[in-house]
């Protein structure tokens, strides 16, 4: 038997021990794939979507991601386009291609919007509308000029008659010209029609000069305001003849032809500000030589005609915009043509907020203390004349509003210690923008104006504990009211502080050989509270507590007896608070201190002391002068023939 080939040996073994290993190997359960759960099966209120006439086709499929992620942002509904036309176009792709060719597009669909008209899932209408007919447009566009008594035929079968809902070729989304659609009704060729107009070829410029497409408070759905000429059907005021080529031509030209009638403007007009238009004879850049929905034969309100020019101002989106603007327009303040004031303004700019703010006139005349842009009536100084995002239209946000002027204040306060309403940029807590009664424009009294906010420092301190520039309200003495490099912001160092009135302190300090190391280290503070207490003097407490809390090894045992607890005296009586000229601070020598109280040569202190006080040299000798636990104050350490009273041991 041949012995077998070495590799083709390996590679049998491999394959039989792999069979061996598969066959024994325990079995392994297979992972199932991942499974979505169906929409559906928690969205079950959209099971009523189903039911409805129309319902959008994805939503019929129940294919909810063709719109919607299944994983977006909790509580968000993610979308696979965020915009909403956009994700419409996914399908809709159609009407995409055509809407992008239309030089006009219905303005929800310009914003990204279709949600406005149709719904997303299923309606009750065509075409997934929300409404039918006009009402869908209401939605949207106010329904009062819809309304008035003369209603144009076509609105009464719907506003699709004459527009588009989505786009057009032609202006206002119009399914046609113009002129071609009001002849699709209207014959320009019968003879009441061309009476109607005498006689000119008015289907040679566009209707709608003249009339209004929807409503009207006339009976020939003419605008609302009509100019004189066209009212009284003089045409030929204005233009050729209408038996002449080129009829609709005018006369003469813009401003020569309209002063023709308006001879007493054009006399107004010349002012040393003119609009340019006026300047320019421009009136119908501003008028419609015919008819107009809005006063004055304007083209367009007031507002949205100046603005037409004057895009950066005013700026019309913002959150307080200037009450005339919003109820009369730019007019209100404005002359549109002429004036002889800057701006074209109606009155002199310093004079010109009081027409509507006479109050505000009343408080400069009749206030002592007045802001310096308000004494010069500049009020634009600080306020937006058309509207501001900021309250009482100011130019900035209140919080830097004062610092655009006063530069140097802000540089100045920038320091280690800020009071609370500078650190917040809130001039306002403290100081008033137009005019005071008080200096400085506060609000209130200094005194009144630091106990608004501080009123817990007066709570039980009585006028007789008080420090008196404290109870007078004089807080500007030794406070800063702004900022400060101090604690406290105190506009000096503390030490330094209480000796610029109490001078005699620091002087009597000077010249003195003791002094309360307090005093000689300018902490004042540390037996007196600089606002006051119930405790004369200002004192932090009585004054044998109050100095035990620095003395306290005067008190070396558990003894509470002698000087210290005297009912009527305290340490005072014996010590000055802040110098002397006697070691101690004592307010005399021993033994003449003593003898102030020991004065008596009782049988009793005669009997001790063995001859009259007045022959004793010196008390502290014998005594401990504050506390102790020995008889009569006596020292704890005694000699025996003293303690025996054996005097004559030692003495004479």
């Amino acid at each position: 038997m041949h012995r077998l080939n070495q590799p083709i040996f390996k590679l049998i073994l491999l394959a039989v021990l792999s069979i061996i290993f598969v066959t024994c190997a325990p079995e392994r359960k297979v992972r199932k794939g991942f499974v979505p759960k169906a929409c559906m099966d928690c969205h079950k209120e959209m099971q009523s979507e189903l039911e409805l006439p129309y319902v959008h086709d994805p939503v019929s499929k129940l294919d909810c991601e063709a719109c919607h992620l299944r994983h977006g942002r909790l509580a968000v509904k993610a979308f696979v386009k965020r915009e909403e036309r956009a994700l419409c176009f996914l399908c809709h792709t159609e009407m995409a291609q055509k809407l992008e060719k239309l030089p006009h597009v219905h303005g929800v669909i310009r914003n990204g919007k279709c949600l406005p008209c149709h719904n997303a899932h299923s309606s009750n209408n065509e075409s997934l509308q929300k409404s039918t007919g006009s009402e869908q447009c209401f939605a949207c566009h106010d329904k009062a000029p819809f309304m008035r008594t003369t209603r144009h035929k076509p609105l009464e079968d719907g506003c699709i008659t004459c527009h588009s809902p989505h786009g057009s070729q032609y202006e206002n989304d119009l399914v046609m010209e113009e002129v071609d659609l009001c002849r699709s009704c209207h014959s320009y060729k019968e003879p009441k029609f061309r009476s109607a107009h005498r006689n000119y070829p008015v289907q040679e410029a566009k209707c709608s000069g003249c009339h209004t497409s929807h409503s009207s408070s006339n009976a020939n759905l003419l605008r609302e305001s009509v100019h004189e000429p066209m009212k009284l059907a003089q045409c030929d005021s204005c233009h050729l003849p209408s038996t002449e080529p080129g009829a609709l031509g005018v006369i003469a030209p813009d401003g020569t032809l309209c002063y023709k009638c308006h001879e007493q403007q054009e006399k107004e007009y010349a002012a040393a500000y003119r609009h340019p238009m006026t300047d320019q004879g421009k009136c119908m850049s501003c008028h419609s030589p015919h008819a107009s929905d809005y006063p004055k034969v304007t083209l367009k309100g007031t507002n949205d005609l100046c603005t037409g020019c004057h895009k950066e101002k005013p700026g019309m989106n913002v959150s307080y915009l200037h009450e005339p603007i919003k109820k009369q327009g730019c007019t209100a303040c404005h002359d549109p043509h002429a004036s002889n004031f800057k701006f074209y303004l109606k009155e002199d700019e310093k004079r010109l907020c009081f027409t509507c703010h006479p109050g505000v006139q009343e408080e400069l005349f009749n206030s002592p203390y007045a802001h310096q842009p308000f004494a010069n009536i500049e009020c634009a100084k600080c306020h937006d004349s058309h509207g501001s995002n900021n309250p009482s239209m100011i130019r900035a946000p209140l919080s830097d509003i004062c610092y655009t002027c006063h530069k140097e204040a802000e540089k100045r306060f920038f320091k280690t210690y800020v009071h609370k309403p500078v650190g917040d940029r809130q001039c306002s807590a403290c100081h008033t923008s137009h005019t005071s009664s008080y200096e400085n424009l506060l609000k209130d009294s200094e005194v009144n104006l630091c106990r608004s906010c501080h009123e817990s420092m007066y709570i039980d301190v009585e006028e007789t504990g008080s420090h008196p520039l404290f109870r007078d309200g004089e807080c500007g003495i030794c406070h800063d009211p702004h900022a400060s490099d101090f604690p406290a912001s105190t506009i000096i160092p503390a030490t330094q502080l209480c000796f610029t009135c109490h001078e005699s302190v620091m002087a009597g300090a000077a010249e003195s050989s003791s002094v309360h190391l307090p005093v000689q280290e300018g902490k004042c503070i540390e037996c007196h509270d600089p606002h006051g207490t119930k405790i004369r003097y200002e004192l932090l407490d009585r004054p044998n507590e109050l100095c035990l809390t620095c003395h306290e090894r005067i008190v070396t045992t558990t003894a509470r007896t002698g000087h210290i607890t005297m009912e009527k005296g305290d340490c005072l009586s014996c010590h000055a608070s802040h110098f002397s000229d006697i070691t101690y601070l004592l307010k005399d020598v021993d033994p003449a201190l003593c003898l102030q109280c020991h004065n008596a040569d009782t049988e009793r202190l005669l009997d001790v002391h063995r001859e009259s006080l007045k022959k004793i040299k010196r008390c502290t000798t014998c005594h401990e002068p504050h506390v102790t636990e020995a008889p009569g104050l006596l020292r704890g350490i005694q000699h025996e023939p003293f303690i025996n009273g054996d005097c004559g041991a030692c003495h004479v």
